[in-house]
């Protein structure tokens, strides 16, 4: 028998019993439970049960003939396929636990979103989710046009219907002398209410904060960093509330 094989079978947690057994029906290709276990130096107990829990995993199947049970072997890509489905699951699960990793730790919980669609999706579940009369609080500079540069002209809208509809009122902090190309019913119908930053402070991407999510976005190079974290939504929620105050 191959070391090698023994040892990569030991590797895809095949027990030392379980890798005699699975070679050695391996190279029968058909046997009876008793010619399995001679052949693999074992008792055919210990050999019986081995092969039940390889039949639960698709590496073998059980015919019956005249009230005798013959083991046969599938093929060897069963161990792949068996593999991939896992990693299939871990895949899904990968996706489902990151909403609860941590989620009563005081851990940030960051992702970055990177192509259009994925970025459309993110901002369509933020705004799905966040509660009614909530308020948002942004820093936009309205000559980057980073929405337009990501978002189609009726997504955009229906996001702001669906702002709207929820009562979700903005504070928005735009760059100095910005706010006059900027239509004053756009600001009206978007429910917003608009402040210009200082001369000395340039901000370029979008900046949002939204309940205890922080929100990075830029469309020159399309992504959005999204940060899930009280303490640090708070900081910037700060910075902001100072420059809130002092912006005309």
């Amino acid at each position: 028998m191959s070391k090698k094989i023994q040892q990569q079978l030991s590797e895809l947690d095949f027990s030392k019993n379980e890798v005699k057994v699975y070679i050695a029906l391996t190279q029968l290709g058909e046997a009876s439970a008793s010619i399995i276990a001679k052949k693999a130096g074992l008792p055919r107990t210990t050999v019986i049960s081995i092969l039940k829990k390889m039949d639960t995993q698709n590496y073998i199947s059980i015919q019956n003939y005249h009230g005798k049970n013959i083991y046969w072997i599938e093929s060897p890509n069963m161990i792949k396929k068996n593999l991939q489905y896992k990693l299939d699951i871990a895949n899904e699960l990968e996706e489902a636990l990151s909403e609860l990793y941590r989620a009563e730790a005081d851990f940030p919980y960051a992702k970055v979103y990177d192509t259009k669609d994925s970025i459309k999706s993110f901002i369509e579940e933020l705004i799905y989710k966040t509660k009614k009369c909530t308020i948002v609080y942004t820093i936009d500079n309205p000559k980057s046009g980073n929405y337009k540069k990501i978002l189609s002209e009726d997504f955009y809208y229906n996001m702001i219907e669906m702002k709207n509809k929820n009562k979700i009122f903005t504070k928005t902090l735009v760059p100095y002398d910005t706010k006059k190309t900027i239509d004053p019913q756009k600001i009206i119908d978007r429910n917003i209410e608009l402040r210009e930053l200082p001369p000395t402070v340039d901000f370029k991407s979008s900046l949002w904060i939204i309940d205890d999510t922080l929100v990075l976005f830029s469309g020159k190079y399309p992504f959005i960093v999204a940060v899930n974290h009280k303490i640090i939504t708070l900081s910037i929620k700060s910075f902001f509330d100072y420059f809130w105050e002092i912006a005309k």
